[in-house]
């Protein structure tokens, strides 16, 4: 059982990190098609490598949870899962207000 649920646990977060990776793809876009039509205008920084910090924290953390047999109660898991959360809804934050020119 304990198997299943570490294979089980490195399948959920792999996908995470799929669907960050994709976000580093757009952001990256966005920034380069930005300052393909605005030449002259401000650059618009997306910062789109910063995107890798929770990717790869989230893989560490799952990684760390594979090896465990409870889930929970990993100061140091959980503390790794905190700060990719934190860099990625400022890293997204960000994208957001520059792709949407700041308009809520």
């Amino acid at each position: 059982m304990s198997t299943w649920l570490s294979i089980l646990t490195l399948y959920s977060w792999v996908l995470v990190a799929g669907v960050v990776y994709i976000l580093v793809h757009i952001a990256r876009f966005y920034e380069i098609k930005h300052a393909e039509l605005y030449r002259s205008g401000p650059r618009h920084r997306t910062f789109y490598l910063l995107f890798l910090a929770p990717l790869l924290l989230f893989l560490t953390a799952a990684v760390r949870y594979a090896f465990l047999s409870d889930l929970a109660g990993d100061v140091w898991g959980d503390l790794v899962l905190f700060l990719g959360g934190l860099v990625l809804g400022a890293c997204g934050y960000n994208l957001q207000r520059l792709m949407t020119g700041g308009r809520q």
